[in-house]
């Protein structure tokens, strides 16, 4: 399947994110994901960008290893969607596993670049 510019572009973005959860890279995740973004937790608890980096940095949230399983882009004008199904092992709030989790992620496409504007996340 041929991947246009944007899908590309998108699907770099959201890699992005996971590499940053992993390598604890706060600075990455600040550029990628808008100040006003919302994360879902698998909880159901909603998080602004600023207090998930803060668990980062705490090392309440602590990324370890990630095993992509699925991945589809949609892009309609200035807006993506990715669904996304990773096998992640992270220990959350001192809890550590490997997560099967499927991510919602909502980009928008400002001043040319594309940026995470939501992000929920399930088990499946």
């Amino acid at each position: 399947m041929v991947q246009t510019n944007d899908e590309q572009a998108v699907a770099e973005v959201v890699r992005k994110q996971v590499s940053g959860m992993i390598d604890g890279d706060i600075e990455e995740l600040r550029q990628i994901i808008l100040p006003e973004a919302e994360l879902v937790h698998v909880t159901e608890v909603i998080q602004t960008r600023d207090e998930w980096l803060r668990q980062i940095k705490l090392g309440r949230m602590h990324y370890f290893n990630n095993k992509e399983v699925l991945f589809q882009v949609t892009i309609d004008g200035e807006q993506a969607e990715v669904i996304s199904r990773n096998e992640i092992d992270a220990r959350i709030y001192g809890f550590r596993n490997t997560w099967p989790l499927q991510s919602r992620t909502q980009l928008v496409k400002r001043d040319g670049q594309w940026k995470i504007i939501s992000s929920q996340a399930s088990m499946y």
